[in-house]
């Protein structure tokens, strides 16, 4: 694997992070634009974005890996 493609991992590792943090905004409020007040609710909602983050942030240290073993 060549730098330019491990550096395109990143971005798309970056830009998918960028998106789930937005979503996490829009999900911490109601649809009329209230936050959500219910703890329990937005645990959800925290765990859930947690997880997404953390494939794409493993997404770049396999992508480093994968460089280095070549």
């Amino acid at each position: 694997m060549e730098a330019s493609k491990l550096s395109e991992y990143y971005g798309v590792a970056a830009e998918r992070c960028h998106k789930t943090i937005t979503e996490l905004y829009e999900a911490c409020h109601e649809e009329n634009g209230d936050p959500i007040t219910d703890s329990e609710r937005l645990k959800k909602v925290v765990e859930v974005t947690t997880v997404i983050l953390l494939h794409e942030l493993d997404l770049c240290v396999e992508a480093v890996k994968e460089y280095n073993n070549e």
